[in-house]
């Protein structure tokens, strides 16, 4: 008798061309990683995942650390897509946690514990019971003063309790320094996800391009390609040819 395996659910990314990378979509109930330098188009992608789900009136959770949620608004305004009809029909819930998680002491003076943070952070969601999360970014939430173990843990555990909620899938962006050979901000995130989606800014044809590219992605077939993309009014990434 020949086992059968079952066939991954996959989810559209909502990023035109990024699903023919993929075979399909993303699959689903997973934690995908999203890095670059600044200014290739992190917060992009990220609003047109969330976008997606949107559409399929899905609930959706967008935690911003660097900016207010004011800011993600008119980010997205800017492109062309109003986000106030899903805020008003609460699919859409922008959370800005940074008040709450810019220190390791609280207001006592005591150390925060990660742990507390990220069950904080999931209890949350769970409450809103979500299919897609964004988490931009992720490094500051990341306490400064903790060390490399610290931080591994704190990274493995937010990531295992986040996959722990049934059918949802989250991306996480991670910020890395101009010209850096790293995939994320610690170096470490990449190996807790389940995929990683590298954005770049690429020198080509003395000039400057914005390249895309899927470093790994579990339970699927991927194709390795770099790829270069343009941010369009209206569509935001639209991926082009092979480089």
């Amino acid at each position: 008798m020949t086992k059968q395996t079952k066939q991954q659910t996959k989810i559209k990314s909502g990023i035109e061309g990024l699903d023919q990378l993929t075979y399909g979509g993303l699959p689903s109930g997973k934690s995908y990683l999203i890095s670059g330098e600044p200014g290739t188009g992190k917060t992009i992608l990220s609003l047109q995942f969330i976008l997606e789900g949107l559409k399929n009136n899905e609930k959706t959770i967008y935690i911003s650390i660097d900016e207010k949620p004011e800011h993600v608004i008119n980010d997205a305004n800017a492109l062309g897509w109003d986000l106030q009809h899903y805020l008003q029909n609460e699919t859409l819930n922008i959370i800005d946690i940074t008040n709450y998680f810019g220190s390791s002491k609280d207001k006592e003076g005591n150390t925060i514990d990660s742990k507390i943070i990220v069950s904080k952070i999931t209890d949350f969601i769970k409450s809103i019971n979500p299919t897609r999360i964004v988490i931009d970014p992720i490094a500051p939430l990341i306490l400064s003063d903790n060390s490399i173990p610290d931080v591994i843990e704190y990274i493995r555990s937010l990531i295992f309790e986040v996959e722990s909620i049934k059918n949802c899938t989250t991306l996480l962006t991670s910020y890395i320094p101009v010209g850096s050979n790293k995939v994320s901000f610690f170096g470490i995130e990449e190996f807790a996800s389940s995929g990683i989606i590298h954005l770049k800014l690429h020198p080509h044809n003395n000039k400057r391009i914005r390249t895309i590219s899927i470093r790994k992605m579990r339970g699927t077939q991927i194709d390795l390609s770099e790829y270069s993309f343009e941010i369009l009014p209206n569509r935001g990434i639209v991926l082009r040819q092979a480089l």
